[in-house]
């Protein structure tokens, strides 16, 4: 009797112990109050307004109050409500079937088989019809990949990683230079690669679009990705930074040789904040990746707090003050702002490239946020807003929902603070 009473004991503190460890890991993970009225508030808009019950996927271009302006599904703004979805469902269990019936009619309705490469993503349907251009931009193609990697990664599933692959080795296929490394940015079904396609988002994006996230995801297919990640780094770290301008290089000629600015008035290029500040966070995110080596984790590290350290002391930011935003556009030989504007998604980014520091950077970071959630999100129509003008007033002519905004970058954001949270210095509004 006493054996008996003895392993129900042993029992009872086992399954209490275990609950006090769930409990402990739920309110860990419970998202500081802003964070949640932001994202339940992102998702909401495209719930509210642009939902289809009977395709189970979302119209993608919705004014500012919500108001539909075509049938238009975008598989860029589609793959990124399926992120948004399944990075919440952690927080809303309801949004993960959600995704799933997104991905589900993404899968069925935006995959192309035409060709003799593989499959792709056709960049919309409307109606029953399918956009029939020939022509394939890896941003499409990456940000393809977005929802359905983040859907995986969320609710691991065999059939979805089978199309998942198809669509990374078609990609694959498509676009990588076997001669010169990298990716061309533009593919022609007709007659393959495009030459002069090169740019810094052909490199980039294919890495913070999915493949980063694919990595962490599905771990016993590793060796088809490391390969891919560190050849696209190596050629980012030798041609991306223009160190003596403090910006990126946008485009490159098929062997990355950077497109010369021929003067002040004639440049190749213009840049974006949002862009130094994507790189920034790319190159930091290499020390969690351990198939890269420590001598090139440091310089990664390295030249990432450079990226920073020098954007931020940029004259970008309306009177020289972080805690107001920054500028979208600028010209990278005279530092001459030629957009005034202030973009959400790359707002989005400096944050994320902020809370990847350990803390170098709470300050800044706590202005950022401050600043962003008290602006670029609309909780009167819900949504956020694409563009601020230069005195904060949100530019409502500009569409919440269009080819490629949806609840992505917003999303990705949370999640980024959240992963990092530990070595934030959190605002007032974030506790």
């Amino acid at each position: 009797m006493k054996k008996v009473i003895l392993v129900v004991t042993i029992a009872v503190i086992a399954i209490h112990s275990k609950a006090q460890k769930n409990a402990a890991v739920q309110s860990q993970e419970k998202l500081p109050p802003i964070y949640s009225k932001t994202m339940k508030n992102s998702i909401a808009f495209f719930d509210e307004n642009a939902y289809l019950p009977d395709r189970k996927a979302y119209y993608s271009e919705v004014d500012n109050e919500g108001k539909v302006v075509s049938k238009k599904i975008y598989t860029v703004a589609l793959g990124r409500i399926i992120y948004g979805l399944s990075y919440s469902s952690k927080y809303e269990s309801t949004n993960l079937q959600k995704a799933k019936d997104a991905a589900a009619f993404q899968i069925n309705n935006l995959i192309g088989k035409e060709d003799a490469v593989g499959d792709y993503s056709i960049s919309f349907i409307e109606g029953d019809k399918l956009d029939t251009s020939k022509t394939l931009d890896i941003w499409q193609q990456a940000y393809g990949l977005c929802g359905l990697t983040e859907l995986y990664r969320n609710s691991p599933n065999k059939k979805l990683l089978t199309q998942i692959h198809r669509l990374h080795d078609a990609f694959v296929e498509r676009y990588k230079d076997k001669k010169n490394g990298g990716f061309f940015g533009l593919y022609k079904i007709d007659s393959g690669q495009v030459s002069g396609s090169k740019t810094l988002q052909s490199l980039m994006y294919p890495i913070t679009a999915y493949l980063g996230n694919l990595w962490l995801a599905d771990k016993e297919n590793r060796h088809k990705y490391e390969p891919i990640i560190n050849e696209n780094l190596a050629i980012l770290y030798k041609h991306a930074w223009a160190n003596e301008l403090g910006w990126v290089n946008l485009k490159y000629d098929d062997y990355w040789n950077v497109c010369k600015h021929e003067s002040a008035e004639k440049i190749c290029f213009t840049v974006t904040p949002g862009h130094n500040f994507q790189f920034a966070s790319l190159l930091l995110r290499t020390k969690d990746w351990d198939f890269i080596s420590e001598a090139d984790k440091l310089k990664y590290k390295k030249m990432g707090l450079e990226i920073l350290s020098s954007t931020l002391q940029k004259p970008i930011f309306s009177g020289n003050n972080i805690s107001e935003g920054f500028f979208s556009e600028v010209n990278p030989t005279t530092n001459q702002i030629l957009d005034f504007r202030k973009t959400w998604w790359q707002h989005c980014e400096a944050m994320i490239a902020l809370s990847l520091c350990n803390g170098k950077y709470a300050t800044e970071l706590e202005a950022l946020e401050n600043y962003f959630f008290s602006h670029f999100p609309d909780f009167k129509n819900k949504g956020d807003f694409f563009f601020l003008d230069k005195d904060n007033q949100p530019i409502t002519t500009e569409l919440k929902g269009a080819k490629g905004k949806s609840a992505y970058h917003t999303i990705e954001l949370i999640r980024f603070l959240m992963e990092n949270k530990s070595t934030q210095n959190k605002t007032g509004n974030g506790k």
